[in-house]
């Protein structure tokens, strides 16, 4: 994987959420953009969302190894969008490469097995088994 370019950021029409992607990981290696979820995985997984897909492809792999790290620990928000991010760029994801969809799944039993460990309370997060089963199902397709 390398680091997207500038004709991969300039590769789609432009929203009013992109300057903030674009500024926040633009030339950022895997490393400097696994610092930014270690920061703060809540607002960083927002730019996610709203940038090109051959970016999202680069950086959604600095978010998974971030949840997957231990540095997620206790991290419900960040570990709870991770949901609406899949649900949002599922097609994405579902037609990128294999390696993507396999580090999404992981991330989503992760999750599914793990809710405790993010501190995530069902009474506000709802469950994350049924959250992660769902995804999972759709991303077999």
């Amino acid at each position: 994987m390398q680091i997207p370019t500038e004709a991969d950021w300039r590769s789609q029409p432009w929203g009013i959420d992109m300057p903030y992607a674009y500024r926040h990981f633009s030339g950022k290696d895997m490393e400097a953009a696994i610092r930014l979820f270690e920061e703060d995985a809540l607002t960083y997984q927002e730019d996610l969302m709203f940038m090109p897909v051959a970016c999202f492809r680069y950086y959604a792999h600095a978010y998974i190894s971030y949840l997957l790290s231990p540095k997620s620990q206790g991290n419900s928000d960040g570990a709870s969008c991770f949901f609406g991010l899949v649900r949002f760029r599922l097609e994405d994801i579902r037609n990128s490469d294999p390696q993507l969809v396999e580090r999404v799944k992981e991330v989503l039993v992760r999750l599914r097995d793990n809710q405790k460990w993010y501190k995530a309370q069902w009474a506000i997060y709802g469950s994350f088994k049924k959250k992660a089963e769902s995804l999972l199902k759709k991303l077999k397709v």
